[in-house]
């Protein structure tokens, strides 16, 4: 009987190993040519709590209500919190969605609870995320939506995102996640606690979505308070334009400060630790435009080229064994800004010639040569500069959404 039951378990491994053979492990990877019912339509990439201020104190019976301009329309949305980087398990005791008005008002016609499977409260430990239930809500990309969330208890050092160049509204004590009107508001910060996706059910013809990898310069910094003027929001709004040929949420995965190689704290994990968080496990992910490094090579001027495209060549690896095609923008000048050395310079045009030649990228936004001066290729051109000679303005902005070209999405 034993000899029998070996003979059995044999065979059956032997078949085994045949069939894997011809087909291969089962994949457990996103495949870019796949549709996913859900597409991201908004996204802030997550970090840990300063050392002081809002997110290091935290927040105990108050609603906190987070403003924020999706990239892509649906009839139905859910979101996801994240508790990543908080101390203590998240508890949310009611969370709410609305249309937004002026300042933390909403428009309350359109005020709709947000549930957790089935329930009003949630309880996220540390170190962990949740998706809330699917709810019927019509999102439009050319709309703010508010959404406000109480937390009942203590939080500790919350998980959040700095510099989100949109007004937060933080209330007194007490829910008043269903207040039309914003009194109860009273004080407010340029960041995003805890909210980091919103996704939407989109119509067919609807590609997918491309993620934004990349620092300030990607996060927005120095654009207009509270516009969407970021160089993602205008690329959005070309996406979702009636006479283009290719239909895409565009995702800003930017950190402000954010480094390739060697994130300080407070500039959120480097570009290839948090690729997979924060870019690669997007929903319906079909692209990825990285624009990163100047302040590698503004902060640590030791650096040669090499190590820069050495770190891009692991995030672009990375990126194509999940099956997805990922696109790199050329560094902008940053003469005359704060930091500028000569090597890192020459480091910034050694890196861009390598982007621009080495075809190691599925296709090249040359960022540099838009926004760059003519005369003084290793300026700002005046029209697009901030003033800090290393952001660009609105106009600037602008310019890089501009430079896109559709067709090497295709």
């Amino acid at each position: 009987m034993t000899r029998i039951l070996t003979g059995i378990v044999i065979v059956l491994m032997i078949g085994l190993i045949s069939l894997v053979s011809a087909k291969g492990w089962p994949s457990t990877t996103k495949n870019a040519s796949e549709k996913s019912e859900w597409v991201g339509s908004w996204t802030a990439s997550m970090q840990a709590p300063a050392k002081d201020g809002n997110s290091h104190e935290g927040f105990k019976d108050q609603t906190i209500r987070l403003i924020l301009r999706p990239h892509m329309e649906g009839e139905k949305m859910r979101i996801r919190l994240s508790n990543e980087f908080g101390s203590l398990p998240l508890s949310m005791k009611e969370v709410r969605v609305a249309i937004s008005k002026e300042g933390a008002s909403i428009d309350k016609e359109t005020d709709k609870l947000i549930t957790f499977n089935d329930k009003e409260a949630v309880t996220i430990p540390q170190g962990e995320t949740q998706y809330s239930d699917p709810i019927d809500f019509p999102v439009n990309a050319d709309q703010n939506i508010t959404v406000s969330l109480y937390v009942d208890r203590e939080t500790g050092p919350t998980t959040w995102h700095q510099r989100s160049n949109q007004t937060v509204y933080m209330s007194e004590k007490g829910n008043h996640t269903g207040d039309e009107k914003d009194a109860a508001f009273t004080s407010k910060e340029e960041a995003w606690f805890w909210l980091d996706r919103l996704e939407v059910v989109p119509d067919e013809s609807v590609e997918g979505s491309v993620v934004v990898m990349g620092s300030s310069i990607a996060n927005g910094n120095y654009s207009t308070l509270n516009a969407n003027r970021r160089w993602s929001d205008y690329l959005a709004n070309r996406m979702n334009s009636e006479n283009t040929e290719v239909r895409m949420s565009v995702l800003n995965a930017g950190i402000s400060a954010n480094h390739l190689i060697n994130s300080e704290e407070g500039k959120g994990q480097n570009a290839f630790a948090r690729l997979e968080r924060d870019v690669l496990s997007q929903e319906g992910i079909k692209g990825v435009i990285l624009h990163e490094g100047i302040n590698d090579l503004r902060h640590y001027p030791e650096y040669d080229s090499q190590k820069i495209i050495d770190r891009m060549k692991k995030i672009i690896t990375a990126t194509h064994e999940q099956g997805i095609p990922i696109y790199g923008g050329t560094l902008t000048p940053f003469k005359d800004s704060s930091m500028f050395t000569k090597e890192g310079e020459k480091t910034r045009q050694e890196v861009n010639e390598w982007i621009r030649t080495s075809g190691e990228f599925d296709g090249v936004i040359d960022f540099d040569k838009a926004l760059r001066d003519p005369d003084n290729p290793d300026k700002f051109l005046s029209k697009f500069d901030s003033g800090d000679h290393l952001h660009p303005n609105d106009k600037g902005y602008k310019k890089m959404a501009d430079t896109v070209d559709f067709s090497i999405f295709k």
